[in-house]
């Protein structure tokens, strides 16, 4: 009897193994639902840059440092630069 209980509880296809394949099992579950989630987000930045223009301005004026014509960009020196060059 008890080597039969050791059996069910430990052995191979056993209660543990089976606990440690549904704790596995959950894993992955929740790992999907991630990257389900994350593929959902690209989609819809995928549909936005094809149809958004607005988008695409925002994507160019904020990640790529882009300006529109009419717009005026104004670079300043950095005097703590021209400090040290001179030294």
């Amino acid at each position: 009897m008890v080597i039969l209980a050791f059996l069910i509880l430990y052995g191979k296809n056993g209660f543990m193994d089976g606990n440690r394949l549904r704790l596995q099992e959950q894993t992955i579950i929740n790992e999907n639902i991630a990257i389900n989630d994350a593929n959902r987000v690209l989609e819809r930045k995928v549909d936005r840059l094809k149809s958004d223009l607005g988008y695409i301005e925002h994507i160019a004026r904020h990640e790529l440092g882009m300006v529109a014509k009419d717009e005026l960009v104004f670079r300043f020196q950095d005097i703590k630069a021209e400090v040290k060059t001179e030294e």
